[in-house]
């Protein structure tokens, strides 16, 4: 995995190196083969008169027409216009043009404005005085070149100074019938004196400039640009298709993979025209300014352009790319939407075709309405008790489904003996009112049944319990003559010994019988009074202490009041406490701790008990709280496995709340009654 990390990231860096000596390359060889590029064949070429002769024009158009924007002096009858040369944008890529136009009574100039230029015959002093330049005059018509092209042909580009412009008449020219004298004149070259003159060199900030110094600079590539041009591209497509082979290899999806791809691009692109917006604010910038703009621009534009693609490749291995697009994302949740109005469409066709029916016969109503009485206050009306019986319609459904979501929440909260009066409900939902009925009616016929025979299974145990008694009974009296009578055998003696302890239990077992089938069907007297819990539970401690140290068991109490009262029977809430502390003595850890936590929290309290079991408890919670369930799966004890379901019942018989926790050895039973 390193090795491919690295080898990806030298590919990154090394494509833009060899791409940028491709393009270097390619524009030496271009440049090279260019004579715009060529300042001693440039300004000998056809396309050198153009451009200057269109910076004529373009003179001549600013002294007619945008005269009004520029500075200007009078000389005598003459109006002297003087235009700021930065502010100037010419396209002959000379290095200095300075000019003087002259038509009528008004000239334009770029010539700095001085005590020697403000008179027209002062600029042209001026201008003839210029050193090192190039003078180019069109005095009435005739060319006057130091250059020997734009002698030649730039007579071929005077039309170029045709303008037409009208003159504004004032007020007292304005005839009696309203019109006015406007005047059209069309300018000839031969109206304008021109005199200018340039110093031949591309500008410093020119293209040409730019890209002459940058290869300049770069000689070494464009010296062996023949030999750079092959050897770069191969090596770049290798990279190239190794980025693409090794990229997403393993088909999964980062954070950033899950952004909508329309989202990455337009980042990209605005990322990329920054450096373009901050240099279009500045003007003739340093070259050395050019270049680190140029390169930063080349450098953002690589790295998002391989953002993309990167992260493109990812999700066309990964099959997910119309997943991460905005427009998929729109598609699919278009197509989850349709697909729920055609399965809503679908799933009654019955009731479907009742609303479409019902909505186009409402439909051509109102379009008959209006046919009829047009847009009058009688077809408002009409159209008004449309809409309210439309309304009444969707009102009564939504009654009706407002009567079976009630019937249903009471259903749930166990009420099943209030049907629901279908003649209410509209024909469409007659049939569910009347199947909800019918289904009330048989959870309620369900429930009664399992009373009946929980009732049923709670009287069996509590006679069988009886009938056992009555001969348990004298069979213990019987044991305990025998114990009386004077035997000598010792087996005999043993055989009594074990059948007092199995009839004891065997008392024992079926008193809990009686008790939990009383406790599970409710059939007990309760004396709920206020009761203090914490003397009841450390009454409970000193009965069982005997028990306890004979298993080595430590019981700490945590209890910070000496009296929490609740609502409750003292009987059987220590049946409940003693039933656990027994749970505790039969199945505990011998030698180890039993913590019973008593807190008042706020109108809660809460009584938790908590010891080691001695075997492992492969049961849920729920298991063992069901009747006649141990975690003695051996039953080898002496446990009837009733007792913590009687403690269950009779702790919700007295509105408390019963919690068991198995967590791996650890027991936990938890008990939770309102405050007194």
């Amino acid at each position: 995995m390193k090795k491919s990390s690295l080898s990806k990231t030298i590919c990154y860096i090394f494509i833009p190196i060899f791409l940028l000596a491709i393009v270097l390359s390619i524009c030496s060889i271009i440049i090279q083969n260019d004579d715009s590029f060529d300042e001693n064949k440039y300004y000998s070429s056809s396309r050198f008169v153009s451009s200057y002769m269109n910076d004529i024009s373009n003179a001549c158009r600013n002294l007619i027409y945008d005269n009004a924007n520029y500075y200007s002096i009078e000389d005598g009858d003459n109006t002297i216009y003087f235009i700021n040369t930065n502010s100037e944008d010419y396209y002959s890529n000379v290095k200095e043009w300075k000019y003087l136009i002259v038509y009528k009574n008004k000239a334009l100039t770029n010539v700095e404005l001085n005590n020697n230029t403000k008179t027209i015959d002062g600029i042209k002093n001026v201008l003839s005085q210029q050193t090192n330049s190039q003078r180019v005059n069109i005095i009435k018509g005739e060319f006057q070149a130091d250059n020997e092209i734009i002698q030649k042909t730039g007579i071929q580009y005077l039309d170029s100074l045709k303008n037409e412009y009208y003159t504004v008449p004032n007020d007292e020219e304005i005839t009696l019938d309203g019109e006015s004298n406007i005047e059209y004149i069309t300018t000839k070259y031969s109206d304008f004196e021109i005199y200018t003159n340039y110093i031949e060199g591309f500008k410093e900030n020119s293209q040409e400039a730019i890209l002459l110094n940058i290869l300049n600079s770069v000689s070494l590539v464009t010296d062996n640009s023949y030999i750079i041009i092959p050897i770069c591209s191969v090596l770049t497509l290798l990279m190239i298709i190794y980025l693409i082979l090794s990229i997403g290899s393993d088909k999964k999806l980062n954070d950033f993979d899950h952004i909508p791809f329309e989202i990455i691009v337009v980042l990209s692109v605005i990322i990329s025209i920054v450096p373009f917006i901050i240099r279009e604010g500045f003007l003739n910038l340093d070259f050395y300014v050019d270049i680190s703009i140029i390169t930063t621009t080349y450098l953002l534009t690589y790295t998002v352009i391989m953002v993309c693609l990167t992260t493109l490749i990812r999700r066309l291995k990964a099959k997910s790319f119309w997943k991460t697009t905005l427009l998929g994302k729109i598609y699919f949740w278009v197509t989850k939407i349709l697909k729920k109005i055609i399965s809503n469409l679908t799933y009654s066709t019955n009731m479907t075709v009742k609303v479409i029916i019902y909505g186009g016969v409402m439909a051509i109503i109102a379009f008959c309405i209006l046919l009829l009485f047009g847009f009058s206050l009688l077809a408002m009306v009409l159209e008004f008790i449309l809409l309210l019986n439309v309304l009444y319609k969707i009102t009564k459904f939504l009654k009706s489904f407002s009567k079976i979501e009630s019937r249903l929440k009471e259903m749930k909260e166990g009420n099943n003996q209030v049907p629901l009066d279908v003649n209410e409900f509209e024909p469409e939902l007659r049939n569910m009112a009347i199947y909800l009925n019918q289904v009330s009616e048989g959870i309620e016929k369900a429930i009664q049944d399992r009373m009946k025979s929980e009732r049923l299974k709670a009287e069996l145990i509590t006679n069988v319990s009886h009938d056992i008694k009555t001969p348990l009974t004298s069979i213990i009296n019987y044991v305990d003559l025998l114990k009386k009578e004077p035997i000598e055998n010792e087996n005999a003696k043993e055989y009594i010994e074990i059948l007092d302890s199995k009839s004891q239990r065997l008392k024992n077992l079926t008193e809990d019988l009686i008790e939990a089938s009383k406790v599970s069907t409710g059939n007990i007297s309760l004396r709920i009074e206020k009761i203090n819990i914490v003397e009841l539970v450390r009454q409970a401690i000193g009965e069982f202490e005997d028990r306890f140290q004979k298993k080595g068991l430590n019981t700490i109490l945590d209890t910070s009041e000496n009296e929490i009262y609740i609502m409750a029977d003292s009987k059987y809430m220590y049946r409940i406490i003693e039933n656990l502390f027994s749970n505790v003595a039969k199945y505990a850890l011998e030698n180890s701790r039993v913590y019973v936590d008593l807190k008042k929290i706020e109108k809660k309290v809460k009584l938790e008990i908590k010891n080691i079991s001695k075997d492992k408890l492969n049961i849920s919670s729920d298991e063992l709280m069901q009747r006649f369930v141990r975690g003695d799966k051996s039953r080898t004890t002496e446990g009837s496995g009733l007792g913590i379901s009687i403690a269950q019942n009779l702790t919700e018989l007295q509105h408390g709340k019963f919690n068991l926790i198995l967590d791996g050895d650890l027991f936990k039973v938890k008990l939770e009654f309102e405050l007194a």
